[in-house]
């Protein structure tokens, strides 16, 4: 069991990794088109929220056929997406901090000289990367568990039927 939600938390923090640069891209790719109605809107939602479907879809059905729960699922698809949302933030930071962002140079480590540097780092790791964090933990939270029970109890139940009537059919 602890092998499984090991590889859970990595999925995570592999994910969230990923997402931070996937959401930059995306946003990049849609900013010029976002104004082109409401179809490329639509498009551009569905590639912001789908992607987050991706990682926690197959640990869902895994854990739900492993354990045969539905609150084990659903607590693997809550901790997969937490452990995202913090490794999302962390790249974040080590962007802004490390690497730099030509939008915001004020905050690159080059910048250290700059009288400003520590209240603006201070500023933008409370609000940017703290606040943000727990805010969208909490939606992880909720929102896999929600999606990780629903679609496990699904699994499960239809799993349940397939075998009723595979059972049925051998007698």
């Amino acid at each position: 069991m602890k092998k499984r939600w090991l590889l859970y938390t990595l999925i995570g923090i592999v994910f969230g990794v990923f997402d931070f640069y996937y959401q930059t891209f995306i946003s990049n790719a849609f900013s010029d088109q976002l104004v082109g109605g409401l179809g490329r809107s639509l498009v551009w939602l569905i590639l912001i929220v789908g992607i987050w479907l991706v990682p926690i879809i197959p640990i869902i059905l895994h854990e739900a056929k492993f354990s045969g729960s539905s609150w084990l699922p659903a607590l693997a698809s809550a901790l997969t997406w937490s452990i995202s949302i913090v490794a999302y933030y962390l790249t974040n930071a080590f962007q802004l901090a490390i690497i730099g962002v030509p939008s915001r140079p004020e905050l690159h480590i080059s910048n250290r000289n700059d009288p400003y540097f520590w209240v603006n780092w201070r500023g933008v790791f409370l609000d940017d990367l703290v606040l943000n964090n727990v805010e969208w933990i909490v939606v992880a939270v909720i929102g896999g568990t929600v999606i990780g029970f629903l679609l496990s109890f699904i699994y499960l139940r239809l799993k349940a039927i397939r075998q009723r009537r595979l059972h049925q059919f051998s007698i």
